[in-house]
C-alpha cells in the first residue's frame, strides 16, 4: 500500500467517478483502476461496487475512507515537517542563560528568530548555575547554544559573539550619603559594607571587582554573599551595603536602590556561544541574528 494509491482511492470515494478522478489526478483512467485494484488485493477486500453505470463504496471502503484520509493528512504533516526542519525552519533549539543576559541584546534576538521561524521551538534553561556551568552545558550536548559572561578562556571547541560590553555601575540605598552624585568615585566606597555574589557563580567578573577596588588602594569588606540577583538588590535597599552590576541592570528599577555611574571602572560582557562543531541549521539561522548584535 502506496500514498498514490490512498489518494487515488480518496478521490474516487469523494466523486464516485473513476474519470472525474483520472482528470483530478492528471493520470490515464486505467491507471486509476489499476490503483484501486492494487490497493484492494493489499487489503484483501473490495472497496467499491463498480458496473458499468454506478460506482459506490462497499461497507469495507466506507470504514476505509477516514482512516485514509487521516494517513494522507499524517503524511503531508511529516513531509512538511521534515522539509521545514531541514531548512532551519522547523525543530528545537535549546538554550542556556544567565538572567542577566535577559536584560540586553538578548529578548530584541528572541523576538526577531520568533517572529521570523514560529515553528521552532525554543527550550530555555537557567538553573542558577555558574557561568563556567552554563558552558558545560553547550559540552554535554544538552544546550544547543549558551548566553553568559564569557570566562578568561574559552574552550577551542566554542565560538562566541560578543553582544554586551557594558561598564560597571554601583547599586545604592536610595537614603546613602553619595546616592544624589551624578557619578561615584570607587575609592569613596573603601569604608563601605559590600553585598557580592559568591566567587564560584562568576570567578572572572568577582576578581575583576576585587581587582578593580585593590587599584584605588582598598579591597571590599564583604558582609553579604548570595547568588541570587534580586536579593543582592534587596540587601541593598535594606541598607546592608553597596553592590556593583554593569549598567544593563539599570533597565529593572528596584524600590529603595539608585544605580550611579562608576569612576573609575571595569567593563562586563555577555557573549553567545555555540560548539564549532554543530552544523545545525537552525544553529546557523540563530547566529545569523546575533551576529547583528555584535559589540
Amino acid at each position: 500500500m502506496d500514498f498514490k494509491q490512498l489518494r487515488t482511492f480518496v478521490v474516487v470515494a469523494e466523486h464516485l467517478h473513476f474519470g472525474i478522478a483520472a482528470e483530478q489526478l492528471r493520470i490515464a483512467q486505467p491507471q486509476v483502476s489499476r490503483r484501486i485494484t492494487q490497493l484492494e488485493e493489499e487489503l484483501e477486500v473490495v472497496l467499491f461496487d463498480r458496473n458499468s453505470r454506478v460506482v459506490n463504496l462497499t461497507n469495507a471502503g466506507k470504514a476505509f475512507l477516514p482512516e485514509a484520509i487521516n494517513l494522507i493528512k499524517s503524511a503531508d504533516v511529516a513531509r512538511t515537517r521534515a522539509r521545514e526542519s531541514a531548512r532551519g525552519r522547523a525543530g528545537v533549539l535549546t538554550i542556556s542563560l544567565i538572567d542577566a543576559a535577559l536584560l540586553g541584546a538578548v529578548p530584541t534576538i528572541l523576538n526577531e528568530y520568533h517572529k521570523r521561524y514560529p515553528n521552532v521551538y525554543l527550550s530555555f534553561k537557567n538553573h542558577g548555575i555558574s557561568s563556567a556551568g552554563q558552558l558545560e552545558t553547550l559540552g554535554d550536548g544538552s544546550s544547543d547554544l549558551v548566553f553568559t559572561h564569557p570566562p578568561n578562556r574559552v574552550a577551542d571547541d566554542y565560538d562566541q559573539i560578543l553582544i554586551v560590553n557594558d561598564p560597571m555601575v554601583v547599586v545604592l540605598p536610595q537614603q546613602h550619603r553619595l546616592a544624589h552624585q551624578e557619578k561615584v568615585d570607587l575609592a569613596d566606597l573603601a569604608q563601605e559594607p559590600w553585598v557580592m555574589f559568591p566567587r564560584e557563580n562568576d570567578p572572572t567578573i568577582y576578581d575583576r571587582i576585587i581587582v578593580m577596588c585593590q587599584r584605588v588602594g582598598f579591597s571590599p569588606r564583604i558582609v553579604q554573599e548570595t547568588g541570587h540577583m534580586l536579593t543582592r538588590l534587596g540587601l541593598v535597599a535594606s541598607g546592608f551595603g553597596v553592590h556593583v552590576v554593569h549598567r544593563a541592570w539599570q533597565t529593572m528599577p528596584y524600590p529603595g536602590i539608585v544605580y550611579l555611574p562608576l569612576e573609575p571602572t571595569s567593563r562586563i560582557g555577555v557573549s553567545c556561544f555555540w560548539r564549532k562543531d554543530d552544523d545545525s541549521v537552525l544553529l546557523k539561522n540563530f547566529v545569523e541574528i546575533v551576529r547583528r548584535y555584535k559589540v
